[in-house]
C-alpha cells in the first residue's frame, strides 16, 4: 500500500492533543498548527478547544474526511483509537505512543497493527518521534527546521532529535525526517524507496539498529540508490552474535559484517560514525563535482603535508599538475614556492594570490581542497569570497582561524561544501567516490540431484562426504582416501604418493588441528605409526596428497536477516586471529569475488613475488560455494584450508552443518 497519505495528507487529526504545553500531544499539535496548511483537528475527550482550535471528543465526530491521524494517547487506549480510525476510513497513522514491543508488549503492538490492517491504515511506529516533510512537522521537537534537500531516516528518536539540532546548528536544510520507531508496519526500505523518488531530496541518510526484512531490503534498495545517494550508519555493531559452534564461521559471522555486505550490494554508502555521516551530508547537499583525484591549495605547508597524508591513507590520489600549468603558476608564486601538489601559496599569500592560483587550476579535472589558515595577510572570509567565484569547478573550502565560522556561512550560502578540518573533507570525499555499484541478488535454487541424495536427512557431513560434495560442485580436492585399517592406510598412501597428510576422520565436524589430529609430511615408513596414533582418536583416518601454496579460508553462513553469505580470508590456524575476512551475499558474481579477494588482502598474497598462483581457480571456487550454500540451504560451512597454487585451488578440509 502506498505511503502517499502518510507524507501528503490533505487533513490531519491529532488524537490526544493536550492543552498543557509540556505534553507531547500539545507540542505535536502546535508544530502542525505552525507548519501545516491543510485541515487540522485536535481530538481531546475533555477539552472544548486546543490552542484556540475547536476540539472533538473522538475522530469519528469530525465532520470532514481525515487522511491521517497522529496518536499520542496512553498505550492502553491506542487499540480503541485505532478502531475509531478504521471506522472513520483514515488512511495513515503515526503512533507516537511508546510502551509496546520495545518493552515486551508485543501482543499489544500486534493487536494495534491487526486493527489497522483491517481498515487498510498504514502505520508509522509505534514508539516514533514522528515525521517532518516539506509540508508539515508532526514531531514533538521544538527545533526550527530549515528547508533543504537532505532526508533523514532514523530508528532512534533521540538520534533524530540530535540530527535535527545538528542540522539547525550547521545550517543543513532538511527535506524529510522520518522516525521509524518499532517498524510494526511501515518499514525502512519502504521509506527509503519513497524518498528516493522525491524531487526535493538530494540524498538520504539512514540510522538503523536492525533491518526489518532482509529480502525486501535487497530487492528494493538497488533501485533507490541508483536515483540518489543513500548513506547508512549502523547501531549495535559490537553485539556478540552467535557463539562459535562446529565451524570457524560461527565465530567470524557478525551481523554487522553481513550488514556491511548488504549495504555494499544495494549500492549504499556505509559510514563509520555519526561525525562522518554529518560531514558527508555537507558534501552531498550541494552539487559541486567531486572526483577521487585531489589538488591541495594552501597557505600553510604543514596543512598541505597533513592533508596529503590523509589523502593517501583514504585511498585517494593527488592529481599531477601538468607542466604548462606549472609554468603559469610560477609567474604568480614567490621564488621560494615550487608549483607542485600540494600547492603551497606560502604564508604571505593574500586573497589576490588565492584568486590567481584558482583561476589557473580551475579547469584541472580534480577536486580542489582550498585551505586557508587565517593570518595577518589574509582572513578566512577573504578566501571564502574568492572560492565563491569558482563554484562548479570542484572546489571545497577549508577555513581555519578566528573568522572560520563566518567564512563557512559565506561558502554555504554560495552552495560550496566547507569544513574546518581537511581530514573531514577528505574522508567525506572517500565515502562519496567509493560508492558501490548497486546489484540485485537473484537467488534461484537449482541443486544437483547427486548432491541432494548425499545430504538428505543429515545435520552434518562427515569429512569424506564433504569432499565428495565439493567434487559434485566442481570444487577441486587433493587426492584422498579413507582408511579403517593400517593395511588400507598403507595402500592408499602408496597410491597417492609421498609425502602425504594423515588426519582424523570423525563423524561430527571438529577443528582437527586443535585435537592434534593432523600429521603432515608423512613418508612411506611412517604410515603405520601415524595411523596407530590417529586411530586412537578416531578409527577412521583420512589420507590426502600433501599440497603447498597459499592457505585460504572460504566460509558460508545463512544469516537470519539477509540469507546466505560467503566469507573469504586467510586460511589455516590463523583465520580467527587475523580476521581479514571479507563478506559477500550469495550469489557471488565474478567481479564480486575479485572484490572479496582485494578486500581480504588475499589478492595481494596470491600475487606477491610473482608466484603465478591460480587466482581464477579461487574465484571459480568462491562462485561455486556461493551457489552450493543456496542450493542445499547450508546453515554453516567452511573450507579451511583451501590451498591455492600454480595448479589451482584445492579444498583440503571441509566442515558443513545443516539445520
Amino acid at each position: 500500500m502506498s505511503l502517499e497519505y502518510l507524507f501528503k495528507p490533505k487533513s490531519i487529526a491529532v488524537i490526544g492533543a493536550s492543552r498543557y504545553k509540556e505534553k507531547v500531544g500539545n507540542v505535536v499539535f502546535r508544530n502542525l498548527l505552525y507548519t501545516y496548511h491543510g485541515k487540522l483537528y485536535p481530538v481531546n475527550s475533555k477539552a472544548e478547544d486546543v490552542e484556540g482550535v475547536k476540539a472533538y471528543k473522538s475522530v469519528k465526530e469530525i465532520p470532514d474526511p481525515i487522511d491521517m491521524v497522529v496518536i499520542t494517547v496512553p498505550r492502553e487506549a491506542v487499540p480503541q483509537v485505532m478502531e475509531e480510525a478504521v471506522e472513520k476510513n483514515v488512511k495513515a497513522a503515526i503512533v507516537i505512543t511508546a510502551g509496546f514491543k520495545e518493552v515486551g508488549e508485543a501482543e499489544l503492538e500486534d493487536k494495534v497493527i491487526s486493527i489497522a490492517r483491517k481498515g487498510g491504515i498504514r502505520v508509522l511506529g509505534p514508539n516514533t518521534f514522528g515525521i517532518i516533510t516539506p509540508e508539515f512537522n508532526a514531531t514533538f521537537a521544538y527545533t526550527d527546521v530549515k528547508r533543504g534537500n537532505i532526508a533523514l531516516v532514523v530508528q532512534s528518536g533521540g538520534l533524530g532529535v540530535y540530527m535535527l539540532n545538528w542540522a539547525q546548528k550547521y545550517r543543513v536544510g532538511i527535506s524529510y525526517m522520518v522516525s521509524l520507531g518499532n517498524q510494526a508496519d511501515v518499514k525502512e526500505y519502504e521509506v527509503i524507496e519513497y524518498l528516493s523518488r522525491d524531487p526535493e531530496t538530494r540524498a538520504i541518510f539512514v540510522y538503523l539498529e536492525g533491518v526489518s526484512d532482509g529480502n525486501s531490503f535487497l530487492e528494493t534498495l538497488p533501485e533507490a540508490t541508483k536515483r540518489k545517494p543513500v548513506v547508512f550508519l549502523k547501531g549495535g555493531t559490537t553485539s556478540n552474535g552467535a557463539a562459535a559452534a562446529k565451524t570457524h564461521t560461527g565465530s567470524l559471522a557478525g551481523s554487522f559484517e553481513v550488514f556491511k555486505a548488504a549495504v555494499r550490494t544495494v549500492g549504499g554508502i556505509l559510514v563509520d560514525n555519526l561525525h562522518d555521516m554529518l560531514n558527508l551530508a555537507k558534501l552531498l547537499m550541494y552539487s559541486e563535482p567531486v572526483t577521487e583525484e585531489l589538488l591541495v591549495i594552501t597557505n600553510s605547508g604543514g596543512h598541505g603535508v597533513l592533508t596529503s597524508d590523509e589523502i593517501e591513507k583514504n585511498g585517494l590520489r593527488m592529481v599531477e599538475i601538468p607542466d604548462w600549468m606549472k609554468e603559469t603558476l610560477r609567474k604568480i608564486l614567490p621564488p621560494t614556492s615550487v608549483p607542485r601538489n600540494p600547492l603551497d601559496l606560502t604564508g604571505d599569500a593574500n586573497k589576490e594570490r588565492y584568486y590567481s592560483a584558482l583561476k589557473i587550476v580551475s579547469e584541472l579535472n580534480s577536486t580542489k581542497l582550498v585551505i586557508v589558515q587565517a593570518l595577518p595577510m589574509v582572513s578566512c572570509t577573504d578566501v571564502a569570497r574568492v572560492i565563491s567565484n569558482f563554484k562548479g569547478k570542484g572546489v571545497i573550502g577549508i577555513t581555519m582561524g578566528l573568522d572560520e565560522d563566518t567564512a563557512l556561512k559565506i561558502l554555504e550560502t554560495t552552495g560550496i561544501p566547507a569544513y574546518t578540518f581537511p581530514e573531514d573533507a577528505v574522508k567525506a570525499i572517500k565515502y562519496f567516490v567509493n560508492k558501490p555499484i548497486p546489484r540485485k541478488k537473484i537467488r534461484t535454487v537449482q541443486p544437483i540431484e547427486s548432491a541432494i541424495e548425499l545430504v538428505k536427512g543429515k545435520k552434518t557431513l562427515r569429512d569424506y562426504e564433504a569432499m565428495k560434495l565439493m567434487e559434485i560442485y566442481g570444487i577441486r580436492t587433493p587426492k584422498w582416501g579413507i582408511a579403517e585399517s593400517v593395511e588400507e592406510a598403507q595402500r592408499i598412501a602408496d597410491s597417492i604418493g609421498y609425502p602425504v597428510v594423515m588426519k582424523i576422520s570423525p563423524d561430527e565436524p571438529v577443528h582437527k588441528t586443535e585435537m592434534k589430529g593432523v600429521v603432515v609430511n608423512v613418508e612411506k615408513d611412517q604410515v603405520k605409526d601415524v595411523y596407530s596414533q590417529l586411530s586412537k582418536i578416531t578409527k577412521r583416518v583420512m589420507i590426502q596428497e600433501q599440497l603447498n601454496g597459499l592457505e585460504v579460508y572460504i566460509g558460508g553462513i545463512r544469516d537470519p536477516v539477509f540469507g546466505h553469505v560467503v566469507l573469504v580470508g586467510s586460511g589455516g590456524i590463523y583465520v580467527e586471529v587475523l580476521k581479514n575476512v571479507a563478506y559477500g551475499l550469495s550469489p557471488i558474481y565474478e567481479d564480486e569475488a575479485q572484490e572479496l579477494l582485494m578486500e581480504s588482502k588475499i589478492h595481494a598474497m596470491l600475487t606477491a613475488r610473482k608466484r603465478g598462483y591460480d587466482e581464477n581457480s579461487l574465484i571459480r571456487t568462491i562462485i561455486s560455494v556461493s551457489r552450493m550454500i543456496v542450493d542445499l540451504n547450508i546453515r554453516e560451512m567452511d573450507i579451511n584450508p583451501l590451498f591455492v597454487n600454480e595448479r589451482g585451488a584445492f579444498a583440503v578440509d571441509v566442515r558443513i552443518v545443516f539445520d
